[in-house]
């Protein structure tokens, strides 16, 4: 089962901004014009893998969470606690809107559009699983 990750309206504002920036840049000015490339260039090459690829999947036992270049995966009969948070800190979600998933011995957070899919998935899968 795929659940789909979740952006936030500010994230793509950044991205909408950095773009339109970098695009100006490119049609009204000549100087550093190899510049502006390799700006553009690495603005399409952080954002737009972090919003195609932007998922949580679960099968074959496993919570696999995808964002961007990055995968993580956590056993599903290892998950302890899924609880609620806004914490900035980086981490694999585009939105202030995430999740924490701990095991016995990692912890991942993401952010998804559908939390209570996601709780009901999980607890089927393992009932012991303290959701906050």
């Amino acid at each position: 089962m795929r659940i789909k990750g979740k952006t936030a309206w500010w994230f793509w504002l950044v991205y909408g901004g950095a773009t339109g920036m970098t695009l100006y840049g490119l049609i009204f000015s000549r100087e550093d014009i190899w510049a502006l490339v390799l700006g553009m260039v690495t603005i399409q090459a952080v954002f737009l893998p972090i919003m195609l690829r932007n998922y949580v999947m679960i099968e074959d036992g496993k919570l696999t969470v995808y964002f961007g270049f990055g995968k993580e995966s956590i056993p599903i009969e290892e998950i302890v606690e899924v609880r609620r948070t806004c914490d900035p800190i980086a981490s694999s979600a585009a939105s202030l809107d995430r999740l924490v998933i701990k095991s016995r011995r990692q912890e991942v957070m993401c952010s998804v559009c559908e939390k209570d899919q996601l709780f009901q998935v999980l607890l089927k899968c393992n009932p012991n699983i303290k959701i906050n």
